[in-house]
């Protein structure tokens, strides 16, 4: 419970943060009150940063703060310096054209664009750090839900990315819901291009055999340990196979709809897809810093290029079929 009220708590912080950026490319009120709030929140996480580690420091002269313990520690108060200097250095731009200044590039005039990168720069940042902890802790299984994960935890999980999307993109301030579906991609697919989808779907699965079997060959270690915590949290392995098939098709639906309308529906034409698929890679922290990353991030790349070429349906299909069959083989072929 805890957790959902955290994740409810920020969707709504970070959903209106997007709203208020779409309403300050009409209202200099706004866009002053949305700069203004990213300094803040800039300095405040720069602030934490160096608190965090000045307080490591007094610890660790007593060794009471194991070593792995301490590196992540020096890491996240580190990275947490760092967005703070990098959220104030993205608030400059923009500050400057409030105050009448005349810049180079017109993307800071922006106001979603600017606050996407923002984002970007602490999203980033976290998951740098979380696969950091990743590699320290002992037991990561400590770190995700214990247990097969449930199609329900898989939906909330999602839901916020599908509300910070919509936000981002304007419903309600500069689109109707009709627009909106337009700007994030979904629009309908004709039989040719689900054709092409079904083709990019084998050449991942293709692709996944590749890359599983030389991350079994460079990281032997890591690869038992993700191998164990994958088959912990989505093995649909001792369900019927009804109940198989309903796990499967939720878990691969549901991760789907929130991933594919955030990132591909809505990042991706503001940042470009090396960008959103580096964002994306880095949502995977349960594959830990392995081999696996750089084919999530092909894979997103292959996903972007389908959202340029058709469309955000197409993606969302490719996607959702994707980890479907992936959990439907390893039910039915121990594959």
């Amino acid at each position: 419970m805890g957790v959902a009220i955290l994740t409810l708590i920020a969707t709504l912080f970070v959903g209106g943060l997007a709203l208020l950026a779409q309403w300050a490319r009409e209202s200099r009120g706004a866009e002053i009150t949305l700069l203004t709030g990213l300094l803040v929140l800039s300095l405040l996480i720069g602030g934490v940063g160096a608190f965090t580690g000045l307080g490591l420091v007094l610890t660790a002269a007593g060794d009471t703060v194991p070593p792995g313990d301490r590196l992540a520690f020096v890491a996240a108060g580190v990275a947490a310096i760092l967005v703070g200097i990098a959220g104030v250095a993205l608030c400059v731009p923009p500050l400057r054209r409030i105050m009448g200044g005349r810049l180079k590039h017109g993307f800071w005039a922006d106001p979603p664009v600017f606050f996407a990168l923002w984002l970007l720069v602490v999203v980033l940042a976290n998951n740098a750090v979380s696969f950091l902890i990743f590699t320290q802790e002992p037991d990561v299984s400590q770190l995700f839900p214990s247990g097969r994960i449930s199609p329900t935890a898989v939906l909330v999980s999602q839901l916020p990315f599908v509300a910070v999307a919509l936000a981002g993109v304007g419903v309600g301030v500069r689109r109707g819901f009709r627009e909106t579906l337009d700007r994030l991609g979904y629009d309908p697919i004709s039989a040719k291009q689900i054709g092409v989808v079904v083709l990019f779907v084998a050449g991942a699965f293709g692709l996944s055999v590749a890359a599983d079997a030389l991350f079994a060959a460079v990281q032997p270690d890591l690869y038992r340990t993700v191998g164990e915590l994958s088959d912990s949290l989505f093995n649909p392995k001792g369900l019927a196979p009804v109940a198989a098939v309903s796990f499967a098709l939720m878990i691969g639906v549901g991760a789907a709809l929130g991933e594919e309308t955030l990132f591909r529906g809505a990042v991706q034409p503001v940042l470009g897809i090396p960008l959103t698929s580096i964002l994306f890679a880095s949502m995977h922290i349960q594959y830990g810093p392995s081999l696996l990353l750089g084919y999530i991030f092909m894979l997103s790349i292959g996903l972007g290029l389908l959202r340029r070429h058709i469309n955000t349906t197409a993606s969302f299909t490719a996607h959702a079929g994707y980890n479907t069959l992936g959990l439907l083989l390893a039910y039915f072929f121990g594959f």
